[in-house]
């Protein structure tokens, strides 16, 4: 099989912007360019990024009726939309950032569990060929823990189909026995992003949406009442612009918006496809796998037979692929014997930006600002991004189609700087994660 790795600097896996060839999930031939954007035009709204929020608004919208365009600096699904986990995670992972909302968040939960299916539905509804498996998703740990007992009273009470599972529920579901407490969600699962992302932005082009891809925004000028988007070859006029570059904020049309984020580098590998007799030990229920606490190796199995897992890289070492690869084999070799004699190679290596709104890992919220007059901002989707991109994307465009903004279940906030932005980085590349490895290596939680 050929291999997606090419030698890059390590200035490029920083950055997170590795060519999308070598990113796992795209496939050996990639889909047709989306034509840049060559002169002057108007839409009713233009929306910066054809990631899983800006497709998603793209697509509501075209199928509510509005003249929407899409200008994408390189092509559609080649941000952090297409580098991701893969993981459907159709939850929030607290409530407690709502508890200043004026709403106390209700609209924004009601949205959620109403949607949790979106990604599926999507799929299906588009014939978007995405790898779009509904396996549900396991959370594994060493032993009990009262924060994950909480987490399925708290859903389950939403409606949500999870369960309290043991040693022998979690040995069934994952081949493994070295879990003895956990939960099982029955709904969720996996995703190929990029060919999700993709789907999402062709879904709108044939819903009626003009998306241009090679297209890298310049800037955004006020014209009449209107707001003009200028690229480096075109433009588009619209009464109503969508940014949506999320880990990619801070452009030079508005450089301040990415001040509001905490940005941190992720990492990302696929195995080469897995011998017959580890596919039928390894996670034999297909769920979306991770581990509680630390979840340092989440994991889906995907329709080519590989393995994908991603993690955050060390200080300064976001180009070290082998050193990762080597403790994602550590872990398979403890945790399933049956992977210490197989033979399991790197298919593909990269990286992708992530952006927060916390400086709390897990209380990252998503937020939309009010940039401008005419300028909104859906932003800091997280590790939740596959779920809520489309989600709220297609809240954003009905409240839109209807002129009715008060729809939209996020507040809209000014944007405001973050607090100590570079010790983000710092306390979870240079701490946490080094820490975690640690207390997972020798099972000290």
């Amino acid at each position: 099989m050929t291999s997606h790795r090419t030698r890059l600097n390590r200035s490029d896996y920083e950055r997170g912007d590795v060519p999308i060839r070598s990113v796992g999930w795209a496939p050996e031939t990639l889909p047709p360019p989306m034509a840049p954007l060559t002169g002057d035009t108007e839409a009713s709204v233009v929306i910066v990024g054809a990631g899983l929020a800006g497709s998603s608004t793209a697509l509501h919208l075209a199928e509510r009726g509005i003249d929407v365009a899409v200008v994408e600096a390189a092509q559609p699904g080649d941000g952090a939309s297409g580098r991701n986990a893969g993981h459907v995670q159709p939850y929030l992972a607290t409530l407690d950032p709502t508890e200043d909302w004026p709403d106390k968040g209700q609209r924004l939960l009601d949205t959620v569990i109403e949607g949790r299916g979106i990604v599926y539905e999507l799929a299906d509804k588009h014939g978007i060929a995405c790898d779009a498996q509904a396996t549900g998703m396991v959370e594994g740990a060493i032993r009990r823990y009262g924060e994950l007992e909480e987490k399925a009273r708290v859903w389950r009470g939403y409606g949500y189909d999870v369960d309290v599972v043991g040693k022998a529920d979690l040995t069934r579901l994952l081949g493994t026995t070295e879990y003895s407490y956990g939960l099982h969600w029955g709904e969720g699962g996996s995703v190929n992003p990029y060919l999700f992302t993709r789907g999402l932005a062709d879904a709108a082009v044939n819903a009626g949406a003009r998306v241009y891809g090679d297209s890298p925004v310049i800037s955004v000028e006020q014209e009449n009442g209107r707001r003009r988007v200028r690229t480096l070859h075109g433009s588009v006029l619209a009464d109503q612009v969508v940014l949506c570059t999320n880990g990619h904020a801070g452009n030079q049309f508005y450089p301040d918006l990415a001040k509001t984020q905490y940005p941190l580098v992720a990492y990302a590998m696929a195995t080469t496809p897995l011998p017959d007799d580890v596919l039928a030990a390894v996670n034999p229920s297909r769920a979306a796998f991770t581990q509680f606490p630390a979840g340092l190796v989440p994991m889906v199995i995907d329709e080519r037979n590989r393995l994908i897992t991603a993690s955050i890289p060390r200080p300064r070492g976001a180009d070290k692929a082998e050193t990762y690869f080597r403790h994602t084999l550590d872990f398979l070799h403890r945790t399933f014997p049956v992977t210490r004699d197989a033979d399991i190679g790197l298919e593909s290596y990269w990286t992708g930006m992530t952006a927060s709104s916390s400086s709390v890992y897990h209380a990252d919220y998503p937020q939309i600002f009010r940039v401008d007059d005419g300028v909104l901002a859906l932003m800091n989707l997280g590790t939740w991004g596959v779920f809520l991109g489309p989600l709220l994307g297609r809240n954003l465009a009905n409240a839109l189609a209807d002129d009715r903004m008060s729809d939209v279940v996020l507040p809209i906030t000014e944007p405001e700087t973050a607090r100590y932005r570079n010790s983000f980085n710092f306390k979870i590349r240079y701490v946490l994660i080094p820490g975690a490895r640690v207390v997972d290596r020798f099972n000290i939680l």
